[in-house]
């Protein structure tokens, strides 16, 4: 089953879609209670066509699910203005885009159907997002999801409890349950769950639902754990559908199913969202959010014993997901000398994609936010009259919600993140920028990334030169830090005491070996911002790097590579200055 829930799809234009994905040319009937159904806005897209309506209900409903006491001051700070009007057009571009798949990017036209926009006001808003990376335009003017955002993402993955340090609590449970694992999440603004994270273990028949992928509140263990946790309003809004023969569409025997789960402390499904499949599931409430833990199996394997055994195992899993907190913010760098991050607060600062991006910047990071005044001002760089234009659509669109009187990172962000999920390497999102460098240069291209933890530097990303003689560098190859210009340009901005650490290698009769000698090379390389190497690790390579940094430390470095008998021909000044602005437009992409 898909990971990525199926886009919003413009009634005007297309036939009715069912909660199960199918489409429909019919009128949706009732519900078997006779009641009629009361569709929810499933994108931020189905908000901007429908108007928000009241947004204090969606401030209300942040708070209930967050089990807090509405202020009713602080309503006021989420009237809807013509400047909330553009941030919701904006927020809705971007769900659009993180909700389809990279390999089925949007057209303009497309995508202006979809969010029942003119097509010139789609366009400005796709350029203004390219702009600043949180949009890609492709070889045919398509629109996909931008490698600045997929670093917001992953800073999620990293900051969030939610989906950074509950992962090893559901790899544990999927172990000792030999189950498919979700953390799902309630959704108040669209009154529907989705998969935050998954652990699958290995085997040849599993279960899965990926990160991302909508799970219905009334049918499945997960969502009607979730269920649980709501009130009767929330069970009178959902449309009832029978995604199985067993799926349970009497409000009547649903209701009587979740008083029975609230005694239990668990709910049991047997085939009700998923005919092959069986699960058990608990609730959790952490950062404000609602959510459920759910270890699922095939259902032709699974007895109802199974289950019962594996209840208690998942009530203990949610128990302790509910009490993870983030961790704490980072004071100062941890390593090397802080460096620009970002853009200054004058570049661009009075754009609406610009502060969007620092409100979703803001969200991504550990430490919550004010919930309105100077103080929120101060920290997204505006006014406290933008700021509050700014809360008011996060707070409506479910980008942030309200836990313990400050706003942190809501629902639809943390849907955006598991879609998109962490990044393993940052090779996929820069790997253009290294092609031109290539281009720019004629000369082979390297990207180090740098892995604190083991203090190791690898080759991950390697462009060919262009010109007829250029040296060929193996990717996935380890980088010494104390030999050749891509290590040395790492090693320079760590602490001082690294050095004294490493093993010096003799890899070439032109390796420097005294510690002393380095240290004064570093100290070069400190001072001028860059690196050289005159064949210390490869014999006959000649290599000119510059470091590129994250969150205001070191974290890697780019490389040219040439053969060293033409090192005498190259215009090193050339060079290093395009590698030094390659480097400086990482590290703003990286740094949150």
């Amino acid at each position: 089953m898909s990971g990525r829930s199926s886009p919003a799809v413009n009634p005007r234009t297309r036939p009715a879609r069912d909660a199960d994905g199918t489409d429909s040319d019919r009128e949706r009937p009732a519900t078997a209670a006779g009641r009629p159904r009361r569709e929810a806005p499933r994108t931020v897209a189905d908000q901007v066509r429908n108007g928000r309506g009241k947004a204090e209900d969606g401030a209300s409903a942040h708070a209930r699910v967050a089990g807090e006491r509405v202020d009713e001051s602080r309503l006021a700070v989420v009237a809807v203005s013509s400047g909330s009007a553009v941030n919701d057009r904006i927020v809705a571009t971007l769900d659009a885009l993180t909700r389809r798949p990279p390999e089925l990017p949007w057209g303009v036209r497309e995508l202006a159907d979809e969010l029942g926009l003119s097509r010139s006001t789609v366009h400005r808003t796709l350029h203004a997002l390219a702009e600043r990376d949180l949009a890609t335009q492709t070889v045919n003017a398509t629109y996909a999801c931008g490698p600045r955002l997929r670093v917001l993402a992953d800073r999620l993955h990293r900051s969030h409890p939610l989906l950074g340090r509950a992962r090893p609590l559901a790899e544990e449970l999927a172990r000792a349950c030999d189950a498919t694992i979700l953390l799902s999440l309630y959704d108040p603004v669209r009154t529907e769950g989705f998969v935050a994270l998954s652990a699958i273990p290995d085997g040849p028949v599993r279960y899965r639902l990926d990160p991302g992928a909508v799970i219905p509140l009334h049918a499945g263990a997960a969502g009607r754990a979730m269920l649980t946790e709501l009130g009767p309003d929330v069970l009178a809004r959902l449309d009832l559908v029978a995604h199985t023969p067993d799926t349970v569409t009497d409000v009547a025997e649903l209701e009587r199913l979740l008083h029975q789960a609230r005694e239990d402390g668990v709910t049991i499904s047997i085939g009700q969202h998923v005919a092959l499949a069986a699960g058990v599931a608990a609730p959790f409430h952490a950062a404000g959010l609602l959510g459920a833990v759910s270890a699922t199996r095939p259902r032709h394997e699974t007895r109802h014993a199974d289950l019962e055994r594996f209840a208690p195992l998942v009530r203990e899993t949610a128990r302790k997901v509910g009490s993870l907190t983030a961790p704490p913010p980072r004071s100062t760098p941890e390593h090397g000398r802080a460096t620009p991050t970002g853009p200054s607060p004058t570049e661009d600062g009075g754009s609406a994609t610009a502060r969007i991006e620092r409100l979703i910047s803001a969200l991504t990071a550990s430490a919550p936010l004010p919930l309105g005044g100077r103080a929120l001002a101060r920290v997204l760089q505006g006014n406290p009259a933008t700021a509050a234009r700014l809360l008011d659509t996060a707070l409506a669109t479910g980008l942030a919600t309200t836990h313990e009187e400050r706003a942190v990172a809501g629902p639809l962000l943390l849907r955006w993140a598991a879609a998109l999920g962490p990044l393993h390497s940052i090779t996929p999102i820069v790997f253009p920028a290294l092609r031109h460098l290539a281009q720019q240069t004629g000369e082979t291209i390297g990207l180090a990334e740098y892995e604190p933890a083991s203090r190791t530097a690898r080759m991950t990303a390697v462009v060919p030169g262009s010109k007829p003689i250029h040296y060929d560098l193996p990717t996935g190859s380890d980088v010494p830090l104390a030999a050749g210009a891509a290590g040395k340009a790492i090693l320079a901005f760590l602490p001082d005491d690294t050095l004294s650490d490493l093993p010096l290698v003799a890899y070439t009769d032109r390796t420097p070996l005294q510690r002393t000698t380095i240290r004064k090379d570093l100290a070069r390389v400190r001072d001028r911002g860059w690196a050289v190497g005159d064949g210390e690790r490869i014999p006959d390579g000649y290599g000119i790097a510059v470091p590129y940094f994250a969150q205001g430390t070191v974290a890697g470095s780019i490389t040219a590579t040439v053969p060293r008998h033409r090192a005498d021909e190259i215009d090193v000044d050339a060079v290093r200055t395009q590698l030094s602005a390659a480097a400086v437009s990482i590290t703003r992409l990286l740094s949150v």
